[in-house]
Formats: structure tokens, C-alpha cells, sequence
């Protein structure tokens, strides 16, 4: 099957559900293109900082074809249509068009599915009230308006909707008004393939090995972008309430130039605290490695990227629910200590790693991981999810 995906965001180099799109639909032999933006640093993108200088190009990932393309307009950084892909879409031909989030290259995909009416198109969906939508220009102009204007006329060409959380859901229903009919959730998988890889390589104990740890170490995974709404400084805290077990913190990622500050605070927080240590950006095999090596995985307040990575790796989670991004629908075999929001507390959170690092807990909540990751996270089988509407005559139209 030929696959055009467009989104706003692709490095080949990270975790995001685009790469592993690309990685898995390769692996079971369907022919893939990407259009993107011309954005390269993960920092310029969430930061809005882009140069209308940057040049198109097309590269190769895992044999699909990336072709970043300039705008032919940016409106503030938040409605941005790439040059015309009329042409694009003709040249490769696809069977399907997966479209990340609202786009507004819509018209020239559904113009595409009136020539071409046997090809199929779905959307998955990012935003929530938690990430989005966080004040009234923004919930009544941009998304209430704008962007609905681009989905209620890509909805009747829309095969499905897959948000990737239950709370884009409701924010889909509510301001946009799409029927939950139309919807299903599609979470964001994980890299099953590489995480089994590397255990069975034993890449985790040699990384033990190397930095000086021992089996009797418990250490805690946690990392991503470093934020202060990602309160890491509380796991610092819990863990100082923790003198009697031998815990040790690996944090992989690194700040944005607007949060140096925030970084300097945590480093100045772990000083002479040797079972603390920074490992900054780490590429897609050794975030797995280091997940490998790990015995579970914290983060005290707000979603990150890495969640199912670290339950693909069978880490027990202890996650805060900061509201309307909710873990519990991952939490299928009790693998997850959730804290609501009144809960995200240094005390609180040290309560929950001396639950889950009580030998029988910990057991117990890695089984259930790898059963999660295996039913739910796996792209083996969620991209089938995606294909069906290819593959079993299913109408193109809800």
C-alpha cells in the first residue's frame, strides 16, 4: 500500500509517533512518504522559532521518502499551510492519506479523493484542554472557527478520527462537534521491536555495568523536555525522603534556552548528590537502553512522550495527573501508581516509590506493563488499525 503522511513536525533521530509510523509501516511493506515542515531542532518547533529561510529538502528514513517543504503561509505560528502538494499527491499516488492533527493542506487532499475515490484518508489528533485551547482567542477564534472551518469540510472525506488520548475525545465533541461515532482512540505506541531487542541483548546490564551501578540499585527513568510544569524537582525531593533504598536517578533530556533557568535549578538541587545524574538528548536506541536498565519510571505532573516507550520496556509507572491527560487508559493491570492532582507532593511521591519498589509490587507491576505494551502499544498491530479501511472495503465515508 502507498501511504501519504503529512504533519507539522519529523526528525528522524526521536521517539514521536510519526517516526515509528514510518519505522513499522516500512517493516510490513507498504511504501511511505512524509510531508513535513522544514523545521530540523525539536527545541525551534515547540518554540515557534522558524526561519522561512530553511530550504526544502527530501532524505530517506528507513527507506521512506521525508520531504520537508516550506509555507506558503504561516498566520502567528498557529494556521500553517505548507506550498501545494496538488501536485505531490499525484505524483505518489497513495491508497492512503494519514494527516497528523487539523491541516490546512486539507482542500488539496480531499481534491485529491474526488479524483481518486478509491484512496482513503484518516486524522489522528494531539490536543486536549490540557495542551491547547488555553485561553478565549484561542478556543473560540483558533479552534472554534479556524481550524473547524478545515475539518467540517475534510469530515465527510474522513474515514475515521483517532485521537490519541480519551480527553481529545471530548475536546474533538465539544469544540469542534465532531459525533463520537466518528472517533476512536489510537494511543501512541511504542518501539515493541527495538524495546524487546535490547533486553535481549542484555544492553541494560552492561549500561549498569558501566556507570557503576549494582543489581541491589533501584533506579528511576525519568526525563523528556525539562520543564518547570514538569515539576522534576519533586522527585529530587521524594527521593532525599528515601535514605534507606538505594535509589538512583537517570534524567534523559535536556531544557529549552527558555527554561535554562529551571535546569540550573535542578542541577543545583542534585549538587553533591551522586545518585542524581543528568545524561541530556539521547538518541532513539539509547533511550531504550537506558529504559532497559531501569526498575521504573516517574514523572511527577504532565504527559511526556516517553510513557509508553517505558512501559514498552515493562517499567512500572508512577505518573501525576495534572487534569485532562489522564494515564488511566493505559493503566489495564494495575502497572501504574496514579497521583491526582492534589497528590503531586514530595511526600506523596515518595509514599508511591516505596510502594512500587516493594519486590512483590514491583513484580507485579512489570508483568502487567509488558501485557499492556503488547495488546495496546504495539505498532505491529495499531497500524493495522490505520489500514483497515484499505483493506476490508470498509466506505471512505463515516
Amino acid at each position: 500500500m502507498k501511504i501519504v503522511m503529512i504533519c507539522e513536525f519529523y526528525n528522524e533521530t526521536l521517539e514521536y509517533q510519526e517516526n515509528l509510523l514510518v519505522k513499522y509501516y516500512r517493516k510490513h511493506g507498504h511504501d511511505v512518504t512524509v510531508l513535513t515542515s522544514t523545521f530540523d531542532s525539536v527545541f525551534d518547533y515547540y518554540n515557534d522559532r522558524h526561519d522561512s529561510r530553511w530550504p526544502a529538502r527530501t532524505f530517506l528514513d528507513h527507506g521512506a521518502k521525508i520531504m520537508k517543504l516550506r509555507y506558503r503561509y504561516n498566520l502567528l505560528n498557529r494556521l500553517r499551510a505548507y506550498t501545494r502538494i496538488d501536485s505531490i499527491l499525484e505524483d505518489e499516488k497513495p491508497d492512503l492519506i494519514y494527516v497528523h492533527d487539523i491541516s490546512p493542506n486539507f482542500p488539496e487532499c480531499i481534491a485529491y479523493l474526488k479524483r481518486h475515490p478509491e484512496c482513503r484518508m484518516i486524522m489522528d489528533y494531539h490536543a486536549d484542554y490540557s495542551n491547547s485551547g488555553k485561553n478565549w482567542l484561542s478556543l473560540t477564534i483558533l479552534h472554534g472557527v479556524l481550524r473547524k472551518w478545515f475539518l467540517d469540510r475534510a469530515r465527510p472525506y474522513l474515514s475515521r478520527i483517532f485521537p490519541i488520548v480519551p480527553a481529545g475525545v471530548t475536546f474533538l465533541h465539544e469544540i469542534y462537534k465532531v459525533p463520537h461515532e466518528e472517533m476512536e482512540v489510537l494511543p501512541l505506541g511504542c518501539d515493541i521491536d527495538l524495546a524487546r531487542d535490547i533486553a535481549a541483548r542484555g544492553e541494560g546490564r552492561k549500561l549498569r555495568a558501566r556507570m557503576g551501578l549494582s543489581d541491589s540499585d533501584i533506579v528511576i527513568f525519568t526525563g523528556g523536555k525539562l520543564a518547570p510544569y514538569k515539576k522534576t524537582e519533586l522527585l529530587f525531593e521524594a527521593v532525599a525522603m528515601l535514605p534507606h533504598l538505594p535509589l538512583q536517578v537517570v534524567v534523559v533530556g535536556e531544557a529549552s534556552e527558555s527554561d535554562a533557568a529551571y535546569r540550573q535549578r535542578l542541577k543545583s538541587m542534585t549538587e553533591g548528590r551522586s545518585n542524581i545524574r543528568f545524561v541530556g538528548w539521547l538518541g532513539r536506541e539509547d533511550i531504550y537502553t537506558y529504559l532497559n536498565m531501569a526498575d521504573l519510571a516517574v514523572w511527577p505532573a504532565s504527559q511526556s512522550i516517553m510513557w509508553q516507550a517505558a512501559i514498552g520496556s515493562g517499567l512500572p509507572l508512577i505518573v501525576g495527573n495534572v487534569g485532562h491527560q489522564s494515564i488511566s487508559y493505559l493503566n489495564l493491570e494495575r502497572n501504574i501508581i496514579i497521583l491526582e492532582r492534589d497528590e503531586i507532593r514530595a511526600d506523596r511521591l515518595a509514599a508511591a516509590i516505596a510502594e512500587a519498589t516493594r519486590p512483590d509490587r514491583l513484580r507485579e507491576m512489570r508483568e502487567g506493563a509488558l501485557r499492556v505494551a503488547d495488546e495496546h502499544l504495539n505498532w505491529n498491530r495499531l497500524i493495522e488499525r490505520t489500514l483497515r479501511y484499505n483493506t476490508t472495503g470498509t466506505s471512505a465515508r463515516p
